[in-house]
Order: C-alpha cells, then structure tokens, then sequence
C-alpha cells in the first residue's frame, strides 16, 4: 500500500531533483521521520503522482529528493460538486474529511438560512480552514486530484451555478424519490445540497425547485449534515466512478 502523499508545487516534478520544503518538509521529518534512501510518494493536487527517493535530509526543514517515476492520472466521470451548509466545529470539520475521503471534486460552502454558524466577515478564513481540511485528508486518502474549496455562497448565489451542473439534487427526508434510484440516471457533473441541522426552509426549497434542482431522501433514517454529504456521495459514486 502506499504511503500518504505529500503535496507539492507542479513545478518540482518538472524536475529529476527537488527540496520538499515548509510544512511538508516538516511533517516529511518531524511526524514521519523520513531518512535517506527511503521511498515517498509525492503529487501537485491536480492528477500528476510520482515516486521519489529521498537524498539528503535538511539543513532546516528541508528534504531533498530524486524523482523515480511519475504519471498524470484521469479525471473520472461523473464530476461531483457539494453545496455543504456551514455546521458548528468539529461537525464542519467531520463533514469535509468525509467528502474529500470519498472523492467529492468541489466542496462549496453553503450559508443556508438556518446555518447557526455565519461566517459574514468571516468568510475569507472559514474558506482557508477548509481547504486545509481538505488537503489533508487529501494526503491521508492518496488522492491525486485535491477537491476545490470556492467561496462562500447564500442561496440565490448558490442557484446562480446550477446551469454549471447537469442535474442539481437536493437531499431532502420528506422528498418521495429515493436517491439510490435517482443516482441511475447521472452520467455528467452532478450538483449535491446538503442542508443545515435545522433543515432547508421552504422558501429555500422553493427557490431550488423553480431553478430545476430534483429532491431525493437517502432513505428512512436522518442523518447529520457532518455525514449526509460524504454518505450520499459514496451512493453516487459507487453506482458510476466505482465500477469504471
């Protein structure tokens, strides 16, 4: 099995010989205590993976490296984006280690009307929080392609982008549909909402519907917003990317 991969500038692996710097570096070092002559696996976050060898530790925090081999891996269909709303601490945190383990391609944070949590002014840091979640469960989960982290969006913003997507669906525990039925039907970029503890208010939901979006339950039992978008999203991607 392969190591977690450390992340690193696509300009690196141009070369045959490259520093592993900074907080990589200092993982590399202080948390896995890397030594000369021992294999690693590296990635830029967007497909390109490549084995190394480790030449020469430090000085500082630095790991010197020798490319063996590399290769650019493909982006699967279909794509999968998440509009997450904002939950409270480690609910937040739990829901995107889970969307990036499963291999969610966009998290979008999503301010929904019942949010306990605003970022308002806020916005700017929440994001970074996120993507660094993300980056490392990214590492954690040897993903080669690292999910994108957009900006903060309410929900008119967030039915401005539904023309990006080919089907939007909202999960909802009251909507007649099943999702494991619906997700037969998907073959392109796919648009999952992930509503708030409180749920999605019905003008909300109303928005939604005039905008095209679909409904669907996950079934008899209501789960978290922390878990509904990492469970629904192994549903989706079981039925299409899994089996290709």
């Amino acid at each position: 099995m392969e190591p977690a991969y450390f992340l690193v500038a696509t300009p690196d692996l141009d070369s045959p010989v490259f520093n592993i710097k900074g907080t990589e570096a200092h993982h590399a070092l202080r948390v896995r205590r890397v030594r000369e002559k021992e294999k690693l696996v590296v990635t830029d976050g967007f497909g390109l993976v490549a084995d190394v060898e480790v030449l020469a530790v430090g000085p500082g925090d630095q790991v010197t490296v020798k490319v063996i081999g590399k290769k650019t891996k493909a982006k699967k269909k279909p794509t999968v984006s998440v509009a997450q709303a904002l939950a409270k601490g480690e609910r937040s945190d739990l829901a995107i280690e889970s969307l990036t383990e499963v291999g969610v391609d966009e998290i979008i944070p999503w301010q929904a009307n019942r949010c306990i949590v605003k970022w308002d002014d806020k916005s700017e840091k929440g994001v970074e929080k996120w993507k660094q979640i993300s980056r490392e469960s990214s590492k954690q989960s040897r993903r080669a392609f690292f999910p994108e982290i957009t900006n903060c969006l309410d929900s008119k913003k967030l039915v401005g982008i539904f023309k990006d997507y080919s089907k939007v669906i909202v999960l909802d525990p009251d909507s007649t549909v099943l999702f494991t039925k619906l997700v037969e039907q998907i073959t392109e970029d796919v648009l999952l909402i992930i509503g708030p503890e409180g749920g999605i208010e019905e003008n909300e939901m109303q928005l939604f519907s005039e905008n095209g979006a679909l409904t669907a339950s996950l079934g008899e039992t209501i789960l978290r917003t922390s878990t509904a978008g990492g469970i629904s999203a192994a549903i989706l991607l079981s039925k299409t990317r899994w089996i290709n």
